[in-house]
């Protein structure tokens, strides 16, 4: 092949590339696909033709690889995208399961790895900026808190990519983290009317950056009236309560009264909760772990006055789940209070009750 080819345009390379003779397959990536697509307005329609006159007749198998969800939808996925109806495969990459962080990290103890699930989160690319070295505090203020530390604007730079308008969604987005889940809690909160956050929330959701949960028991999860909104990255959960929300001070490095208000709320507000998804996953993963069934849903359950924590069943059986990020937990009063929140449940199934406590977690 010839050194220093110059082209005039993509295209010129494409149709170069088509016309190469190919005794196996050739794999052409194209990463962050939709910054191509910002240089050269346009450029998704030109793909399309050389796709379908000289591409798609050989042997090249082309990926293209993009971060900016609502830019790949527009340019590929949706129906009046350019190459609609070209690709053979979709795969949107999730965050990583829990048990994958001591992987990245396999010095690190077994409560700091549900702390850093709380905080940093499953991203690889997030994982990868903890120091193994330092304490978990000390990672928290260098690599969080630090405002010229990478992540310290990791949650500006995500959210202004995919949305126009951020200070509204800025705004729910914080009212989440803070805990006010209900849409009229949030609604609350900024002090507006609830239909007002509706295009709001659908778009937040559409992105992948907020679910919405109903009880695990709803027959009908899309009429249910008692849905609650989450933001479904730990990490960006964490950066808005602890980030966005102290600006003012981390701006002018007061990084110790946000260090402060972490080690007063981080395990109630944070870890607790991070404690529940752990179980859930761990739960779907390893059921044999924790049930005498294999359970068709597990989920949380709630009402207007009570919750509990998880609940899962088949056809004939029922288990109902606290989960308590606590040591020296008493069980037996723990049981007696799921006890009387599990009548509140309406079932004809054969009752079990569970306590997993961080002992039982930590293997104490």
């Amino acid at each position: 092949m010839a050194k220093n080819l110059v082209f005039e345009s993509f295209t010129d390379a494409f149709e170069f590339l088509a016309e190469l003779k190919h005794s196996s397959k050739l794999i052409l990536v194209i990463d962050e696909y939709q910054n191509l697509c910002k240089l050269e307005q346009g450029f998704s329609s030109s793909l399309q033709r050389v796709w379908d006159l000289y591409l798609s007749h050989t042997k090249i198998h082309l990926i293209l690889c993009g971060s900016v969800l609502s830019m790949m939808h527009s340019e590929v996925l949706a129906y009046n995208a350019p190459l609609y109806g070209r690709r053979t495969t979709n795969i949107h990459l999730k965050s990583l399961h829990f048990q994958y962080i001591s992987t990245f990290l396999p010095t690190v103890s077994k409560e700091d790895l549900m702390n850093i699930y709380a905080s940093f989160g499953t991203i690889s690319k997030y994982l990868a900026e903890y120091d193994a070295k330092q304490s978990f505090i000390a990672n928290i203020k260098n690599r969080i808190l630090d405002k010229n530390a990478y992540l310290y604007s990791e949650g500006n730079f995500l959210l202004k990519q995919e949305l126009s308008e951020t200070g509204t969604y800025f705004a729910i987005l914080e009212s989440i983290s803070k805990g006010n889940t209900k849409v009229g809690n949030i609604a609350s909160n900024l002090s507006k009317p609830s239909t007002f956050l509706t295009p709001y929330l659908q778009k937040l959701l559409e992105l992948d950056i907020l679910i919405k949960e109903v009880p695990v028991t709803e027959t009908n999860p899309l009429k249910s009236k008692l849905g609650r909104y989450k933001i479904k990255d730990k990490f960006l959960n964490f950066w808005f309560y602890y980030v966005y929300k102290n600006y003012n001070y981390l701006e002018v490095n007061q990084v110790d009264i946000v260090l402060d208000e972490l080690k007063l709320n981080f395990n109630d507000r944070f870890v607790s909760f991070a404690f529940e998804d752990y179980l859930l996953e761990d739960m779907l993963l390893n059921h044999q772990k924790y049930f005498s069934f294999r359970p068709h849903k597990i989920g949380r359950w709630w009402n207007n006055k009570e919750e509990i924590d998880i609940v899962a069943f088949d056809d004939e059986n029922i288990c109902f789940v606290e989960c308590k990020w606590q040591n020296s937990v008493n069980k037996e009063r723990v049981k007696e209070g799921l006890i009387a929140k599990s009548m509140l449940v309406k079932h004809n199934k054969h009752s079990s009750f569970l306590i997993v406590s961080k002992e039982d977690y930590l293997g104490v």
